[in-house]
């Protein structure tokens, strides 16, 4: 499998990030869920429409989406986002879970996707806890530099 391969099926498989958009000099990050689209080459998010985050957008459309599982993998995409109220998109990307937010359903004016455009990617994928614990160990009993697995960078 190769490493852009590789970066769109984490995604798919950890489908949570911490969506990260420039406030100001600051930067704001917030947990959403993530519909990949390898094919058409974009990640999507539905957000309500008039949110904080459609206004960073404008202003700087560069985004971060954060990904983990909590342990041993972890990816990191910079991309490009775009504000649409495209109710085909929004239909085509809905899921049960987006309905618990909008009772409404895909109809509901105040749904709209965040389109982003990945352009590059980082991704460490390690061993799991109990490896890794012994690979720490034994680099500390050896004077030694521990390797936790595979960590990458890709451009999209």
């Amino acid at each position: 499998m190769s490493d852009t391969d590789r970066v769109w099926e984490i995604a798919k498989h950890l489908d949570y990030c911490m969506f990260v958009t420039r406030f100001g000099q600051a930067l704001r990050a917030r947990p959403m869920s993530t519909v990949v689209n390898k094919a058409k080459g974009h990640i999507y998010l539905l957000t309500n429409a008039g949110e904080p985050k459609e206004l960073e957008i404008a202003k700087d459309p560069a985004v971060l989406l954060a990904y983990s599982n909590g342990s041993n993998l972890f990816l990191s995409v910079s991309g490009t986002a775009l504000i649409t109220a495209d109710r085909a998109l929004v239909k085509d990307i809905w899921s049960p879970g987006a309905q618990a937010f909008w009772p409404e359903g895909p109809d509901d004016p105040n749904v709209a996707v965040i389109n982003v455009t990945p352009h590059s990617a980082e991704f460490w994928d390690g061993d799991s806890r109990v490896v890794s614990t012994v690979k720490f160990a034994v680099a500390l009993a050896t004077g030694t530099v521990p390797s936790f697995g595979e960590n990458k960078k890709v451009s999209l």
